[in-house]
């Protein structure tokens, strides 16, 4: 068989053919009108068709092939008589109705030939010239498809004979194909087609099309099969798109499927259908080719660190997120159940496959005398066709097909070490996924993105600069942070890659801005910031390990900057009667000696820390309560960088930083505030502040 996977016939195969065919008239006619060389004699070298006939059954494995059309029964083939000829016609009974006999298969005995077909089919795996017959079996679709290239390679050859036994071959498969290609061209000049005949435009090697998800996608097709069975027939496509595990670029596997549908139908109103027939072809690749830049681009390093706004699938479970994003594919498949196995572009599974090997006779084992239970009996015969004959490449007992959207298929084919995947080239790069995988930090999950969501970052620059801290302190953090990453290979404790983090505790009363100066220094050496909290972490020490070792793994790999907020919850000091405290405590106290990033940790109770961390922290900053000028900054920045305008004066914002609050009460005070405003329509006023500050705690603290 060709292209389409299965090991019996075509059902269609008996509308296909015109007649059942009396080859005896053919073999007059090659006789008489063809250059032909009869002197050698030797296997396949006599231009002629011999036909064989299916005979009686005489075993569940093979068929019997015989030299008449049988009545009953017929003699056997003479194989010495039929290795003289080139080619091999074998009808086989019809089971269903129609004509008594059916063409089974060619079988290619001349050198000529497989020569010639060797050409023909080179962009094929499974075609071995050297073989003493190719057996090609019916409905011939490798030859449909190859009909062109078969006409020009035979109209280069020179020698007469070649030329004779191709002319030969070719006539044969005129008159089998003549009523397929005649229907097929009448249903592509209509722009429409038929479920039998959908394998006709569904070459093996051409892009294919779909709309997914509301994007534009197309796919490789690598092959095709009609699938019957329980759950109804359909006609399944299985394609490649282009992925990329973090290693390199290469095929992944999907399975799209076709239902059965009556008469016709327009082949731009198929769910998935050949590129070709799309309207705006052009316009859609040009579309494809920049996703796929992108996406070569996204993975043309270990990591992407980005900003998203989209729909993340997570699993089967879609979640709506606006926050930042890290792509990297490998760690995906670290941390997650999902296995990404891609095929090399150069691998020869991905050329269309041909099985041109006969069917061979099983030999079943004798079974031991009856009754004594000593013997095993052989295999069981294939089930049997049902009642109507074969359907089109039947399959049987097969499960319910999958209902769409289709359903990703996991390509099991494993890799060799030396296994080589060729760089993505502009040529192939509209065949890109349009998801990637990766972190996503908003909903702390391995999730997967789509790419077109995936923006660059708009950095917030001056964000350290803009920190209501002591001049001091900046610059003790700046050139701390800097010293660690101009020399972080250059340190090293005693036992290798140990000590080679930095860790800064940041202790105070809440809301002075702790958290912000660890966002505000990830802004300013542009890295991802990896909040980790208690609840991400879990509560058995099992849980802590495994999460925490994640964390680190990843965070060291993307040169976070890890935040630990409100550290002294999981890193109290230890007692003698909690010893699942004890043991997150020593598993922390492990683990982060051997972290090589920078640690951030923020506490309003640094006394409840253990003693065992504290020795294990390089810089401790204190933040002290907010002062009168340092509220006034707050009031000053969140009220200018709230997009509102604002009829506030320099003599409010005086009056304003006599209130005892905090940053983050200010940050809530004057958002409360901006509501009001908005919600009348107003621009942001004293009075609009004053009516936020009355129900907060803070308002009865008010000076006049």
């Amino acid at each position: 068989m060709s292209d389409t996977e299965s090991s019996v016939e075509d059902p269609q195969g008996q509308q296909l053919h015109s007649s059942t065919a009396d080859w005896s008239d053919l073999n007059s006619d090659a006789s008489s009108t063809e250059d032909e060389d009869q002197g050698n004699e030797g296997p396949g070298q006599v231009c002629d068709v011999k036909t064989l006939y299916e005979g009686e059954t005489k075993c569940t494995c093979c068929i019997n092939w015989v030299e008449e059309l049988p009545q009953d029964i017929g003699s056997e083939a003479d194989e010495a008589e039929s290795r003289r000829h080139a080619l091999l016609i074998r009808m086989r009974r019809n089971h269903g109705d129609g004509k008594p006999m059916i063409l089974h298969s060619i079988v290619i005995q001349s050198s000529y030939l497989k020569s010639i077909l060797g050409e023909v089919f080179r962009e094929y795996s499974g075609i071995t010239t050297t073989l003493k017959k190719l057996v090609f079996k019916a409905p011939f679709h490798c030859f449909f498809y190859e009909w062109d290239r078969l006409e020009k390679v035979i109209s280069e050859i020179e020698d007469p004979v070649g030329k004779s036994h191709a002319r030969l071959l070719k006539r044969i498969l005129r008159r089998e194909l003549r009523e397929t290609i005649s229907l097929s061209v009448d249903l592509n000049q209509n722009g429409v087609i038929t479920y039998d005949y959908l394998w006709t435009i569904f070459k093996p090697g051409i892009d294919i099309y779909t709309f997914e998800d509301g994007y534009d996608r197309i796919y490789r097709l690598q092959k095709t099969l009609y699938v019957s069975g329980l759950g109804g027939q359909y006609f399944q496509l299985t394609v490649n798109e282009i992925d990329c595990d973090g290693e390199g670029f290469g095929y992944q596997t999907r399975v799209f499927p076709i239902f059965n549908f009556p008469g016709t139908k327009r082949v731009p109103d198929l769910d998935i259908f050949p590129a070709s027939y799309h309207p705006r072809l052009g316009e859609v690749k040009d579309t494809l080719r920049k996703r796929g830049e992108l996406f070569r681009a996204i993975h043309s390093t270990p990591y992407y660190y980005g900003a998203y706004k989209g729909i993340v699938l997570e699993g089967k479970h879609k979640r709506n997120v606006d926050g930042r994003i890290i792509v990297d594919p490998s760690s995906h498949a670290n941390f997650t159940e999902e296995c990404v196995d891609l095929t090399p572009f150069n691998s020869s599974s991905l050329k269309p496959v041909m099985e041109l090997s006969d069917q061979a006779h099983i030999v079943q084992p004798p079974t031991g005398p009856p009754g004594r239970g000593r013997g095993r009996p052989g295999p069981y015969p294939p089930p049997p066709f049902p009642p109507q004959g074969p359907p089109q490449h039947w399959m049987p007992a097969m499960p319910p097909p999958p209902p769409p959207p289709p359903v990703v298929v996991r390509n099991a084919r494993n890799r060799g070490k030396n296994s080589k995947r060729n760089e993505l080239t502009d040529d192939l790069i509209h065949l890109c996924s349009a998801y990637v995988r990766g972190y996503c930090f908003k909903i702390k999950k391995w999730v997967t993105f789509h790419i077109e969501n995936i923006k660059e970052i708009q950095w917030h620059d001056g964000a350290f600069d803009s920190l209501v801290l002591a001049e001091e302190y900046k610059k003790l953090i700046n050139a701390f942070l800097s010293g660690h990453i101009d020399n972080k290979d250059r340190f090293d404790d005693v036992i290798e890659g140990k000590g080679q983090g930095v860790s800064i505790l940041l202790e105070g009363p809440a809301g002075v801005g702790k958290t912000l100066t660890a966002e505000a220094v990830s802004e300013k050496l542009r890295r991802p910031l990896y909040a980790m909290g208690a609840g991400e972490l879990g509560a058995s020490p099992e849980s802590v390990e495994d999460n925490l070792h994640m964390i680190l793994e990843v965070a060291a790999k993307w040169d976070a900057v890890l935040l630990l907020d409100e550290c002294d919850v999981l890193l109290a000091e230890r007692s003698a009667d909690n010893l699942g405290r004890n043991s997150i405590v020593a598993i922390f106290l492990r683990l982060l000696e051997y972290y090589r990033g920078m640690l951030f940790m923020t506490t309003n109770r640094v006394e409840a820390i253990d003693s065992a961390f504290k020795s294990r922290i390089h810089l401790t900053i204190t933040y002290p309560h907010l002062n009168a000028p340092a509220r006034r900054q707050i009031w000053e920045r969140f009220v200018q960088t709230s997009n509102q305008e604002s009829t506030l004066q320099p003599l409010d914002f005086v009056r304003l930083q006599e209130y005892d609050v905090n940053g983050r009460e200010i940050k809530n005070i004057v958002k409360t505030a901006q509501l009001l405003a908005s919600h009348e329509k107003l621009p942001l006023a004293m009075e609009h502040i004053r009516t936020a500050l009355s129900v907060s705690r803070v308002g009865r603290r008010q000076v006049h």
